[in-house]
């Protein structure tokens, strides 16, 4: 009984760490993001006044502009949403991980499918 309790407190433990490291994640985009906008804001004026004429550019054509023109701000601004998207699939593989610490292995086959699916929707949705 007392093996069955540590290691229930373990897997809790893992949880909470699992929760934490999310909350923190979300946070750090936020403020990367804020700083991002606000420095925009402060060096350019009017951050909306680009939005008057729409071009179509890639992912890869917008940083690269950014790294060229020594942009900072939308660099910062680009980390956060990095930061953003990224903690979903974090979360689904930490999941999996999770599932096989508890000895579930269909739940963690299941959990890393959805892991291997995020991953192949996002190289197939991202135009380069």
């Amino acid at each position: 009984m007392q093996a069955q309790s540590q290691q229930d407190q373990i897997l809790h433990d893992l949880e909470l760490r699992i929760s934490k490291m999310l909350r923190s994640g979300v946070y750090v985009s936020g403020m990367l993001m804020t700083v991002g906008w606000l420095w925009g804001w402060f060096k350019n004026g009017d951050t909306l006044g680009s939005f008057t004429k729409y071009e179509s550019r890639s992912l890869y054509e917008t940083l690269n502009w950014a790294v060229i023109t020594h942009d900072q701000p939308l660099i910062i601004g680009f980390a956060g949403l990095a930061v953003l998207v990224s903690l979903p699939i974090i979360r689904v593989f930490l999941t999996g991980v999770l599932f096989i610490k508890q000895k579930d292995y269909i739940l963690a086959v299941m959990a890393f499918a959805v892991f291997v699916c995020l991953i192949a929707s996002f190289f197939l949705g991202i135009e380069l």
